[in-house]
């Protein structure tokens, strides 16, 4: 961690209490470190970058499984070269990012949710010529503040509240099959701890295509999870009021504050940014018994299995 943290101090009790949601205690989970840790120096195709906290997270997102860890590690460096149209200029000083930034606010509260997950709010903002958009710099966007999180943050999972308040047509033609699909692959594969629920809020009439679009794209237990809401007190049966943004009605600064508070977090992480630009798979060091033609097979003899997200 570099600096104060973004997110609200948590203690022993509430460490304990989400590792236990695994079925893990502290010390179990110390000793998964250690040994992912000595996992990536037999794999000469991977940077051997990762710190604990980062390593932590992982686990996070792996439910404690050692073995469901090892192929998100690789994944979290493959995806680099696998998705040119995410991660190119995707440094969150690059003009592609910022400009993304002028589209959408991407907010984690700073706050826990009284079942230890973290709310993450997404809002289109209100542009002239919504066309501009480009979805795969906002989901590059988004991941800039996962790695962030990956240093900073400790939560059980997530709930998402997308405010479509601004949504309109010509930002709904950005979102094609495809894109849908390869950021699923890649929150999947490599960035998505467990999802509580996806709240959308204030969407057009039209939205309702769109929902049917993305549940067909996502595995079942995910789609279950989307819920389409007619105003915020129906949000706010699931929501706690309290930790959201004053945008909401909440006690939380408002969106604009926590977005220059990130401003500021990325400018603390420039270096780590700028080395992460440069991290790549070496494919040509592979492990052979990890080589394998089909993208969505990749990786791990013995280990690999597709997973959904919950």
């Amino acid at each position: 961690m570099i600096g104060k943290s973004y997110f609200s101090p948590y203690d022993e009790k509430i460490e304990v209490e989400v590792w236990k949601q695994h079925d893990k205690s502290r010390d179990a989970v110390k000793k998964d470190i250690e040994i992912i840790k000595n996992w990536i120096k037999t794999q000469p195709h991977l940077p051997n970058t990762l710190s604990d906290h980062q390593i932590q997270s992982f686990l996070l997102i792996g439910r404690g499984s050692v073995e469901k860890v090892k192929p998100k590690i690789d994944m979290y460096y493959t995806m680099r070269s696998r998705f040119p149209d995410v991660f190119e200029e995707s440094h969150p000083k690059s003009k592609r990012i910022l400009e993304a930034k002028r589209h959408m606010y991407i907010i984690p509260l700073p706050k826990l949710h009284f079942d230890l997950s973290r709310i993450l709010i997404f809002k289109l903002k209100d542009i002239a010529d919504p066309s501009q958009m480009d979805p795969y710099a906002i989901f590059a966007h988004l991941i800039n503040i996962v790695e962030i999180r990956f240093f900073e943050d400790f939560c059980s999972g997530h709930v998402v509240l997308f405010d479509l308040e601004h949504c309109k047509f010509n930002h709904i033609t950005k979102v094609s099959p495809s894109y849908i699909k390869n950021a699923y692959t890649i929150g999947e594969r490599a960035l998505t701890t467990r999802v509580h629920g996806i709240h959308l809020l204030n969407a057009p009439k039209y939205f309702d295509q769109v929902v049917m679009l993305v549940k067909s794209i996502v595995k079942q237990k995910m789609a279950n999870k989307i819920y389409l809401h007619k105003d915020m007190n129906s949000v706010l049966n699931s929501i706690d009021k309290q930790i959201l943004p004053k945008d909401y009605g909440g006690n939380e600064k408002s969106l604009d504050e926590l977005e220059a508070e990130w401003d500021c977090k990325f400018e603390e992480y420039k270096d780590f940014f700028d080395k992460r630009q440069l991290e790549r798979v070496n494919e040509a060091l592979r492990p052979q018994q990890n080589k394998s033609d089909d993208f969505d097979e990749l990786g791990y003899q013995g280990s690999f299995k597709k997973l959904d997200v919950d």
